[in-house]
């Protein structure tokens, strides 16, 4: 048997200046035909795991395209086009095969097409015809009707921080098996409750996601149940069907399908006022740092997170921590390319001033004078060794670590979520003798930060990430939705942070 596969990946904030342009997806990866093998055959990744799902089934994996872009504003056309055309003609050069299955986000706009997802499925299912073509998907897609209508199966990580995408693509590549064996039938049912929760309550690890999870798991012990989806969305897509998903595939059995996804559905309404966040002050959390004994405590940026399209130069928990007088610490990271040339023209172990930070947007705080000490300057490359991504390379781009005020301040020419410890040891940092370690970031910092964390405080900071959704000014959302819209879904008793 042989399968096709290809990738477009991007997690699209509409609100984000930061144009994601053919360059983006370059910067971060963009890898052609048997370059996938070489860059993830044996990582624990979504690719890695189609690549072993066909190796254990006795299949034979053609590439196309791997592109995969740092969360950012609206792709543009050209892009997408460019993109979505290299693919199809991947599929159409391929030959006889006999199966698809992809690895998307659920989350992609472009300037034409507000879901990119359903019209990259739409395109495919007019090559494929009636062969199976299934797609793994991450936590956060928005799905809709066009997704689901055009593919067979839709599979989405149970987890958030995203630690399952490996078993996602076995299990995307298993249940393909099954279909060109002809023991498997999908029927899918799809439902949306009228909810848009922030970030931080999509943490899989805790109420109210965890028991979202948990049932579903236990629903996939039913006889005839195959897979099941549970999707929280992501806000700043901007899109009509932005918000919580649920999506139960059966065999051959529409009945059983509708009636459990009602029972999420349902599930998820009742647990509503659990989806609600309230993050804690930055200068309150640092007072709490400068009292506490050991170390270290992860303080989170969630507004300034370039996993959800911030642009991660922000400054206010900088500026902050030395209004506080703060030591001991270490900040990851800020992006400021011209910062990192202006430490390597100086040079290791000199002093240098910058304004750093807050050069993007006026959301994220203003640009710091700042004077510090360079201490080191590398290519900012490591492999991961912790639970996401595991073995798959990272790339900050030249990066420089100043030493200022007593903290250490990562300092990249790349946007890159600080998910892994490796990141910190890549720059001769050891996180674990930090007092503090502030992570731009919204969940998934703790796959590798919690096991070595006195304590995690998500910092209540502005920015395009910012769980204060109700002060973004959403133009497509249906509406009413939860909980921007408490009064006209007639929860008139509750009083969330978005009235504060």
């Amino acid at each position: 048997m042989r399968i096709v596969t290809g990738t477009i990946s991007h997690e699209t904030n509409v609100l984000s200046n930061i144009k994601t342009d053919l360059e983006e997806f370059r910067r971060r990866r963009l890898l052609y035909g048997d370059e996938l093998f070489e860059r993830f055959d044996g990582t624990r990744t979504p690719a890695g795991g189609i690549i072993e799902g066909c190796k254990l089934n006795g299949f034979e994996l053609i590439p196309t395209v791997f592109a995969s872009a740092t969360p950012s504003g609206t792709v543009t056309a050209e892009a997408f086009d460019t993109l979505l055309g290299d693919i199809l003609d991947g599929v159409r050069d391929a030959g006889d095969y006999d199966a698809a299955v992809l690895h998307l986000h659920g989350a992609g706009v472009s300037e034409e097409y507000p879901d990119i997802e359903g019209k990259v499925l739409s395109e495919m299912r007019k090559l494929v015809g009636r062969k199976p073509l299934v797609a793994t998907f991450d936590l956060h897609a928005n799905y809709t009707r066009e997704m689901v209508e055009n593919a067979d199966l839709l599979i989405g990580y149970d987890t958030y921080p995203h630690v399952d995408g490996y078993e996602r693509g076995v299990e995307a590549v298993n249940l393909t098996r099954r279909m060109l064996e002809g023991t498997l039938k999908p029927s899918k049912a799809f439902t949306q409750p009228p909810m848009l929760p922030a970030l931080q309550v999509q943490f899989t690890g805790r109420h109210p996601m965890k028991r979202l999870i948990e049932e579903a798991h236990r629903m996939e012990e039913t006889p005839g149940v195959e897979t099941i989806t549970v999707a929280a969305g992501f806000p700043w897509s901007d899109i009509p069907e932005a918000g919580m998903s649920f999506i139960v595939t059966t065999d051959d059995d529409q009945k059983l399908a509708d009636s459990l996804a009602e029972e999420l559905h349902d599930l998820a309404w009742t647990m509503r006022r659990d989806f609600l966040v309230k993050p804690t002050p930055v200068r309150e959390a640092l007072r709490h740092v400068m009292k506490a004994e050991g170390g270290p405590l992860v303080l989170a940026d969630i507004g300034d997170n370039p996993g959800g399209g911030a642009p991660e130069d922000g400054t206010v928990v900088l500026g902050t921590i030395l209004e506080e007088g703060l030591k001991g610490g270490v900040v990851a990271v800020i992006w400021d390319p011209e910062a990192v040339e202006k430490a390597v023209q100086a040079g290791v172990g000199e002093t240098v001033q910058l304004s750093l930070g807050g050069h993007t947007d006026e959301m994220h705080g203003e640009p710091l004078s700042v004077t510090g000490r360079v201490k080191t300057v590398t290519d900012g490359k490591f492999v991961n060794e912790g639970p996401m991504g595991t073995g798959s390379e990272s790339d900050m781009g030249p990066t420089m670590v100043m030493e200022i005020g007593g903290n250490d301040v990562i300092v990249t020419t790349k946007r890159l979520q600080p998910l892994d410890l490796q990141l910190y040891r890549s720059q001769g940092i050891d996180p674990t003798g930090k007092r503090f370690i502030v992570v731009k970031s919204s969940v998934h910092y703790r796959a590798s930060h919690e096991p070595i964390a006195k304590e995690v405080i998500e910092l209540d900071t502005p920015g395009l990430t910012s769980p204060r959704l109700a002060g973004f000014g959403f133009k497509n959302i249906r509406r009413p939705i939860f909980p921007l819209d408490v009064e006209t879904l007639g929860i008139t008793e509750l009083k969330s942070m978005e009235d504060e």
